[in-house]
């Protein structure tokens, strides 16, 4: 059973990671186009008459410039973040279930509370929500800077701009709120589905196993009874005293098996202790070797040591002595030079 509320759970987790990856590449990307292309049309809508170097499609190519990326991003952060209590949720409902301890309509009664109290515990010390309040604000502050700004003494224009930014705020963060309510769904569903799904397989198993289990035993005592049956012809045969003597026979046979592997046991655990003697003789004088190296070298070292300090000695002889070399050198110049003023 331990083996199949394991496989059960990498299941669900592996279709639930699917199912996030779906909903960012796909989901997610036609939630942002949208708001993007109702914004961007409405916009244009409200400045049509005002005479602007805007195109709705550049509006709607620097509206996608500023939002999407960042949009894309936190929610990715989101469902990372919502993952570990998902599978801390899922899991423990696997457990549950095939321990009997719950069962499917409670499992759908209780999933999305439980899984929104799992995401509220904050887990991994991380925290993400659905509020688009600093990415729609760069996007107010582009509007503001080339357009806004050129139309501030019309305030009925300027307000209904300021309020379709709010609207599309809005609108964007009640479908991201849809699109998790729609994942939570469907985790439940995947969840659900792989119970049904492993607890039939399990119960086939179990009923194949049991009519199997029923059929060895019938023939296991089928034959037992054959046997036995064959058993008390085969003995009638022979009188007390030769199957006293065949039991002694049967029983001095045996014996003598059990003593030859005894000896045959024997002999592998004396040939297995030569060969640990062996290795251990080989690692002690190795170690004994290497001792020996070390030993060698802190003497090849200290000896390193006292020649450099010698060879150091020897420097500073020799250069105490080359200004002595010098001074002579000249004391010897001046004496030839004054013996030639005197001849």
């Amino acid at each position: 059973m331990i083996g199949v509320i394991e496989r059960v759970k990498n299941n669900v987790l592996l279709k639930c990671s699917a199912l996030n990856d779906k909903i960012i590449s796909k989901t997610l990307i036609d939630i942002i186009n949208e708001g993007i292309y109702h914004f961007a049309e409405d916009l244009m809508s409200l400045i049509s008459d005002i005479n602007f170097d805007l195109t709705e499609d550049d509006l709607r190519k620097k509206t996608s410039d500023i939002i999407k990326v960042l949009i894309i991003k936190k929610i990715k952060r989101k469902l990372f973040i919502d993952s570990l209590a998902l599978q801390i949720t899922n899991d423990s409902y696997i457990e549950d279930y095939f321990n009997k301890n719950i069962n499917l309509d409670e499992i759908k009664n209780s999933y999305i509370k439980e899984l929104n109290v799992n995401k509220s515990s904050n887990q991994l010390n991380m925290t993400e929500d659905l509020n688009l309040n600093e990415i729609i604000q760069n996007l107010r502050f582009y509007i503001n800077e080339n357009i806004t700004n050129s139309i501030k003494e019309n305030v009925f224009l300027v307000n209904a701009i300021d309020s379709l930014i709010e609207k599309t705020k809005s609108e964007l963060e009640q479908s991201l709120q849809n699109m998790i309510n729609v994942a939570d769904l469907n985790y439940l569903d995947i969840l659900t589905n792989e119970l049904k799904e492993n607890m039939n397989e399990e119960n086939k198993k179990v009923e194949k196993g049991e009519e199997k289990m029923m059929e060895n035993e019938s023939i296991v005592t089928n034959d037992n009874l054959k046997e036995n049956i064959h058993d008390i012809n085969k003995f009638d045969k022979y009188d007390d005293m030769t199957l006293f003597n065949k039991t002694i026979l049967s029983l001095n046979t045996k014996e003598e098996k059990l003593t030859r592997k005894e000896n045959s046991l024997e002999k592998r655990k004396e040939e297995v202790d030569e060969r640990l003697s062996a290795t251990n003789k080989n690692i002690e004088a190795n170690i004994e070797r290497e001792n020996k190296l070390s030993q060698k070298k802190l003497e090849l070292n200290s000896k390193e040591v006292e020649l450099n300090s010698k060879l150091s000695e020897a420097e500073v002889i020799f250069l105490n002595m080359k200004p002595l070399i010098k001074g002579l050198n000249k004391i010897m110049v001046s004496d030839e030079k004054g013996g030639n003023d005197g001849e």
